[in-house]
């Protein structure tokens, strides 16, 4: 399969779903030239919970400014714990900084994102994506507030910000940065295996998040298998619920991330 004959399948794929698709896909370690599709990449759009790795950056990042360790403990007040939480659903606790940023990108708990949102501030993260080159990037409201979204406040995003954000810290994990690993590390125990990995049985290692609302669903991350690496974030947006909805945008992500695997197979 060539560069043109993947950029065309995509476009068939696109196509047939009723909503925007963002694509961005770039070889990764193969020099100024490396392949590369850019599809609407820049555009900003409602993150859902792609924004939780820029989350755990600035965390990463901020607390030795701070006198700050992820060992530290924080309390995860009955007040703060959602309906929807996986493991702080039996009662308020103290967690370290690092099991709740854990939980944040694992099972993308919206509790551990809010306890961490809220200690850092939506200002703090604002500053730090700017200063990073994530300039479509912004935190504007906790998880599962649809007053805020009533409002007119939420979370952005783009896949290329998402691309500068992972690669940067997947190039300073191999020149042996340990905030950089931990990061990956934490992305590379995803659990959702239902959108970019959908259809892929060829168990590639991956370090990815997804993230998803009624009308969006996206997912990115990088891929290695057989000795080559790649950059996929796949980004669906505006569809009507009536026609599709967020697991049918999954399942579009998996279809084009299934054609890119058979690109890189055969690269």
């Amino acid at each position: 399969m060539t560069l043109e004959e993947l950029e065309q399948g995509i476009r068939e794929l696109e196509a047939s779903f009723p909503g925007k698709t963002q694509v961005d896909f770039k070889v990764l370690d193969a020099g100024e030239d490396a392949p590369s599709i850019q599809q609407n990449a820049e555009d900003q759009v409602v993150s859902a919970s792609t924004i939780k790795p820029a989350v755990l950056a600035c965390l990463l990042d901020t607390l030795d400014e701070d006198g700050g360790s992820l060992e530290d403990l924080e309390e995860v007040t009955r007040d703060v714990i959602l309906d929807d939480s996986l493991v702080f659903d039996y009662g308020p606790r103290k967690a370290s900084l690092y099991e709740i940023a854990w939980w944040m990108i694992v099972n993308s708990d919206n509790t551990a994102a809010n306890v961490l949102m809220t200690k850092l501030s939506f200002d703090k993260i604002n500053r730090w994506c700017e200063a990073h080159g994530l300039h479509r990037t912004r935190a504007g409201r906790l998880m599962l507030d649809y007053k805020a979204i009533e409002e007119g406040r939420n979370n952005y995003i783009s896949p290329k910000d998402f691309e500068r954000l992972i690669v940067d810290n997947w190039q300073r994990a191999k020149a042996g940065d340990k905030k950089a690993k931990i990061f990956l590390s934490m992305l590379h125990g995803n659990r959702d295996y239902d959108a970019l990995l959908r259809y892929i049985y060829e168990d590639p290692e991956c370090w990815h998040k997804s993230g998803d609302l009624d009308t969006v669903a996206h997912d990115a991350g990088i891929f290695q298998y057989q000795g080559k690496t790649w950059f996929l974030g796949v980004f669906t947006s505006d569809y009507d619920m009536t026609k599709t909805d967020y697991e049918k945008g999954r399942a579009h992500i998996g279809r084009i991330s299934r054609l890119v695997f058979d690109y890189m197979k055969e690269l």
